[in-house]
């Protein structure tokens, strides 16, 4: 799971948001457990203490322990902060598991991931991609796309490799199309058939760019 990061998308980012929150919520409980002391407490000691010295008698000792009242259970409006924290922590680890599911069904060619190729499609394993016509691919390796930038004449084909230890994403930069999840092996291609220029990123790294210059021919 860490590996994998908290996924991609809005539900990836809201995982990441409810764990955080419970981990908060977990630790404020356990500091307030360990460290909160009732005032009460202290003083109904400090007084059977001048009780036991002689300086209050047993009519002064129990009037004043009616005045404290009884000591209050130690932590006892503080567990619901820890509960809230476990419950945030196992919704943040379902949002995740149905984030990530989602994020590999993308990876094998579900809605909106495109057709996308991997070695373990030709019998292989993981590895290096196969070897795209010269001048048409880009490599995904050290959290980079190589080359940043390609230039191809409009009708071609251009694929992506992910040759990296990580998974990454081909995302255009204004959202309009994405590869989705491309573990390490797997590969994406698109066809670019207007001129332009077309920037795209790692969704799971925003350092990641690359851009597609489409030029007539």
């Amino acid at each position: 799971m860490l590996g994998y990061g908290w996924g991609s998308g809005w539900l990836g980012a809201l995982a990441g948001l409810l764990f955080m929150v419970g981990v908060v919520f977990v630790v404020v409980w356990a500091i307030r457990a360990l460290t909160v002391t009732r005032s009460e407490d202290e003083a109904l000691a400090l007084l059977r203490a001048r009780f036991a010295r002689g300086e209050i008698d047993a009519a002064q000792f129990e009037e004043a322990r009616r005045t404290l009242g009884e000591p209050q259970p130690r932590g006892a409006g503080d567990r619901s902060i820890g509960l809230i924290g476990v419950v945030l922590i196992v919704a943040a680890l379902v949002v995740w598991f149905f984030s990530a599911a989602a994020g590999y069904g993308r990876a094998w060619g579900g809605p909106g991931g495109g057709w996308q190729m991997g070695p373990w499609m030709m019998g292989g394993g993981y590895g290096p991609g196969p070897t795209a016509p010269a001048g048409t691919s880009v490599r995904m390796s050290g959290s980079r796309f190589t080359p940043p930038t390609l230039t191809v004449t409009t009708g071609e084909t251009v694929r992506w490799f992910n040759d990296d230890d990580l998974p990454h994403t081909v995302t255009a930069t204004d959202r309009s199309w994405d590869s989705g999840n491309l573990p390490p092996g797997a590969s994406y291609e698109r066809r670019f058939d207007v001129p332009g220029t077309y920037s795209y990123l790692c969704v799971y790294h925003p350092g990641m760019t690359g851009t597609i210059e489409v030029r007539a021919p």
